[in-house]
C-alpha cells in the first residue's frame, strides 16, 4: 500500500536548552515507510514556548498529499506538535509520533530521527516506524551585484553561468543509474546481523530519486541480497548502461579484510565465515566497475575495511572545473573508512544524506560532496573513522569526476 505519513507529534531531544531553540521557519525533508518515501514540509511559527503552523506531506510521485494545522510548545528542551485540524487530504494518511534530534552543523539546522506509531494514538498502527530527516530552508536572495553580472553576457560570471547551463542541459539528456545494496541479515549465525543498512539504502534511494536526476525505473534497491543477486544486478547494468550514462553503486553491510590475500570483501546475506565462495571481493567489483561502459561510475561503500579498493585521493574545483572533470571518464570510490571497522549506526551515511539534501547547487561533484561532510564524520564518529575518496585502481579512471544533477 502506498501511504503518506503526516507527523503531528514531534519530540525533539537535544542538549540545546529550550530557550536557545527557535524553530520558526520552513523545514523540508523526507520520511520513510517500508520502501516508500514521503516528502515533508513544516511551516512553523514560534512565540516564546508556543508553536503554531502547518504540516504538508506527499509521496515522491506527488500523488498523495495532506495539509494539517498543528499547535505545540517547548518544555524542558522537548518540542511537541499536535495536529488540530486536517485542512485537506488525498489518499491514505496517518498521524505519527516522532522522536527527533536537533542539530546545528556548519550553520545548517536539522531535525532527524524516527517516526513511529503509538498504541495510545488512534492513528498510525503500533510497531510501525520509519526515518525522518528535516532541514531548515534557507531563503534564496540575490544581490544587485549578482543580478547585474548575470545581465551582462560579457562578464566572467555570465560565462560561468553559460557553461553551467550548457552542462545542466547536456546532463539532462543522459541517464543516471543506481544499484543500492543493504544487508541486515546473514544466514551464518557466526556473522552478526545489523540494524541499519537496509534503512540507509532506502533513504539514499529516496534522496536520489527526489532531489537528483535518478529516475525510479533506473534505481535498483537490493535488500539482503545473495552474492548471486548482486552479480546478476551488475550483469544487467553491463547491458543497459551506455558510455553517455552515469552509474552510482552503494553498499551498506559487513566488510572483511583478508591479510593473506591482501584483499577486501563485501559479505552478501549468504556469506559464510568458513568459505570465501560467497564473498564478493574488491577485485571482482573492480572488474565490473571497469567493464560497465559508463561515462562516470561512483562507488560508495559504508562497510568495514572499505578503503581497500582505493589507490589515492583526488581533489577538484568549481564551476568551469566541473565541466572539465565531467569530460574525462572516471571510476571513483567514496568509503566510510580505511582498513578498520566502522559502526552499525553510521555517521557516514547520516552526513552523506544531509549534504545531498542540503545542497542548493544544480551541479555537485562527488569530490565537492565528500569534502563537505568528511570533517563532520571524523568529528562525530565513535571510533575516529576517516572516510576516503579517490580513484579505483585499474578500473579505467582518467581523472574525471561523477556529477550529481539536481532536479529542477
Amino acid at each position: 500500500m502506498r501511504c503518506t505519513l503526516i507527523t503531528l507529534f514531534v519530540t525533539l531531544c537535544s542538549i540545546t536548552h529550550a530557550q536557545d531553540i527557535n524553530i520558526s521557519g520552513t523545514w523540508l525533508g523526507t520520511s520513510t515507510f517500508l520502501k516508500e518515501h514521503t516528502q515533508l514540509k513544516y511551516e512553523l511559527t514560534q512565540k516564546d514556548n508556543r508553536i503554531t503552523g502547518f504540516v504538508y506531506a506527499k509521496n515522491l510521485e506527488k500523488k498523495d498529499s495532506i495539509k494539517a494545522r498543528v499547535e505545540g510548545r517547548i518544555k524542558e528542551g522537548k518540542i511537541t506538535l499536535e495536529g488540530k485540524e486536517i485542512i485537506y487530504k488525498t489518499g491514505v494518511a496517518c498521524m505519527a509520533k516522532n522522536e527527533l534530534t536537533y542539530q546545528l552543523n556548519e550553520g545548517r539546522e536539522s531535525l532527524t530521527g524516527r517516526w513511529k506509531g503509538d498504541i495510545k494514538l488512534n492513528t498510525c498502527a503500533p510497531l510501525v516506524s520509519g526515518n525522518v530527516a528535516l532541514f531548515k530552508e534557507i531563503p534564496v536572495t540575490e544581490s544587485p551585484q549578482v543580478a547585474q553580472s548575470q545581465a551582462t553576457p560579457t562578464t566572467p560570471m555570465a560565462e560561468k553561468d553559460a557553461v553551467g547551463k550548457a552542462l545542466i542541459n547536456e546532463l539532462g539528456k543522459r541517464k543516471y543509474y543506481a544499484l543500492i545494496i543493504g544487508v541486515n541479515n546473514y544466514r551464518d549465525d557466526e556473522i552478526q546481523d545489523l540494524d541499519n543498512p537496509i534503512n540507509d539504502a532506502e533513504q539514499l534511494a529516496g534522496v536520489l530519486t527526489y532531489h537528483y536526476a535518478f529516475d525510479q525505473e533506473n534505481v535498483t534497491v537490493l535488500e539482503n541480497p545473495r552474492r548471486e543477486d548482486i552479480i546478476k544486478a551488475l550483469d544487467n547494468l553491463t547491458g543497459v548502461v551506455t558510455e553517455k550514462d552515469n552509474l552510482l553503486i552503494f553498499y551498506a553491510g559487513h566488510g572483511i579484510w583478508n591479510e593473506q590475500l591482501n584483499q577486501g570483501y563485501w559479505l552478501p546475506s549468504d556469506a559464510s565465515l568458513d568459505s570465501k565462495s560467497y564473498w564478493l571481493s574488491n577485485s571482482t567489483l573492480r572488474d565490473y566497475v571497469g567493464g560497465i561502459n559508463s561515462k562516470h561510475t561512483l562507488l560508495i561503500s559504508d562497510a568495514c575495511f572499505s578503503g581497500g579498493i582505493l589507490k589515492e585521493r583526488a581533489v577538484f574545483g568549481n564551476s568551469r572545473a566541473v565541466l572539465e572533470v565531467y569530460k574525462l571518464p572516471s571510476r571513483k570510490a567514496m568509503t566510510s573508512g580505511t582498513l578498520k571497522t566502522v559502526p552499525d549506526e553510521s555517521v557516514f551515511i547520516e552526513y552523506l544524506l544531509k549534504n545531498l539534501i542540503n545542497n542548493q547547487s544544480p551541479l555537485l561533484s562527488a569530490d565537492q560532496l565528500f569534502r563537505h561532510f568528511k570533517t563532520a564524520v571524523i568529528n562525530n564518529s565513535p571510533n575516529g573513522q576517516v572516510p576516503q575518496y579517490g580513484p579505483i585502481s585499474q578500473a579505467g579512471d582518467e581523472g574525471g569526476d561523477f556529477i550529481f544533477l539536481k532536479r529542477q
